[in-house]
């Protein structure tokens, strides 16, 4: 950090006023001695007091950045990781893929395959529903919403203004927000 200089030239133009009194006028041996000191140690006590304040500020700078760096990298590190809780509780679902994926084929039957499958898909949505992810899956007659429907195709139907005639994928939802619109067909205007 760079320090502002002091122009010593002004301050010896002062010391040389209050020698003189300001107006010209000459001081005595005595008022001269006893005056001459004290401005200098006035001086030099506002030069150690700034030092002081330059050497506080340049710490203080110092710590605000070695701050901003280290709360930099924590959101860096939490960005990095903010997925490990969802990951972690997806894990047992991976292992019962595995697992039926490990059966011997020649062994097994389309119904137990399927009821399998059923448990592992349960298992699934109750992950999804411990992240507060939800289901978007609108009846039929239900008002479309553009904010958490995507209108795939128009349908004839005898509703008037635009409502959802049929489901044709589901959309989901975190904490309220969309994350992916369920495709919907939509009733035409007539």
């Amino acid at each position: 950090m760079s320090r502002i200089p002091i122009n010593d030239e002004n301050d010896r133009n002062e010391e040389n006023d209050q020698q003189t009194g300001g107006d010209g006028n000459t001081r005595t041996a005595g008022q001269q001695a006893g005056t001459a000191a004290k401005p200098d140690s006035e001086l030099d006590a506002l030069r150690a007091d700034r030092d002081s304040l330059y050497d506080r500020l340049a710490r203080a700078t110092a710590e605000f950045k070695n701050s901003q760096r280290r709360m930099q990298q924590d959101l860096d590190s939490r960005l990095q990781y903010a997925n490990s809780s969802v990951i972690k509780t997806l894990l047992p679902v991976i292992d019962n893929f595995e697992r039926a994926l490990a059966v011997d084929p020649e062994k097994m039957d389309a119904r137990s395959l399927l009821k399998g499958m059923q448990i592992v898909h349960d298992q699934l949505l109750s992950v999804l529903r411990q992240q507060e992810v939800e289901e978007i899956a609108p009846q039929p007659g239900t008002p479309f919403d553009p904010a958490k429907h995507e209108a795939i195709m128009q349908q004839d139907s005898q509703y008037k203004v635009p409502t959802v005639v049929q489901l044709l994928q589901k959309g989901y939802a975190l904490h309220g927000r969309t994350l992916r619109p369920a495709q919907v067909a939509v009733s035409k205007s007539v």
